[in-house]
């Protein structure tokens, strides 16, 4: 299994793409809720993975009707999983080869991620990979979310490259969609918390993998 030779720039996803990380957030979620009464319905995680932590907080004041302000939610999630990423968060398997790989072949990378930067920069350095990236971009410096290409767009906007010359690497259906209306070239990731979702992103991306080994 390869990427087409005309690629010259990759763009990844982090939780549940570049980091076995999706587990925490179902977690905070269930704690989150639990401590307020409330069950977590079956659709909330599939409803909320493409959104800006913001965008998540609103949703979820919305439809279940709290009394917290999207600010002191959005501080109680950090709170919540602040450790975890410092401490405890693990890349998945063969991430770190993968990447060495396309460095070696001179092929560029950026990160396109819904996680903020508070979490997302100290856990890429911990973890020894924040040096194969050129930026990092948060789905909190564009307008839309992941269902929409303009994280992915913003991603490669410091290079010369159009979108049909770079791969992007997601785990969920939204980001698969979202890439593909950007006429990148888009490559499913397995992750266990998105497998309901494994056939339709199969049919729309342009590669589906189990493992970064898959590509090595």
């Amino acid at each position: 299994m390869k990427l087409p030779k005309n690629i010259k720039y990759a763009v990844f996803d982090l939780d549940g793409t570049l980091f076995d990380s999706m587990w925490l957030w179902k977690q905070i979620d269930y704690e989150y809720l639990s401590k307020r009464g409330i069950q977590v319905p079956s659709d909330y995680m599939k409803c909320i993975n493409h959104m800006s932590i913001m965008d998540t907080a609103l949703y979820s004041i919305e439809r279940f009707n709290l009394k917290d302000s999207p600010e002191q939610l959005i501080t109680e999630w950090l709170d919540m999983a602040k450790q975890a990423y410092l401490y405890k968060i693990k890349l998945k398997p063969f991430v770190r080869d993968f990447l060495n790989k396309l460095k070696l072949q001179n092929i560029g990378m950026s990160v396109a991620t819904s996680l903020s930067k508070e979490l997302a920069l100290p856990a890429l350095e911990r973890t020894g990979i924040l040096n194969f990236f050129d930026n990092v971009i948060s789905s909190e410096q564009v307008k839309r979310g992941k269902g929409f290409p303009d994280i992915y767009l913003k991603a490669i906007s410091h290079t010369n490259y159009n979108a049909r010359d770079c791969v992007v690497f997601e785990d969920i259906l939204q980001g698969v969609k979202g890439a593909k209306l950007g006429e990148f070239y888009v490559c499913g990731v397995f992750d266990e918390e998105s497998k309901i979702d494994h056939s339709e992103m199969k049919s729309i991306a342009n590669l589906f993998i189990n493992s970064f080994k898959d590509l090595i």
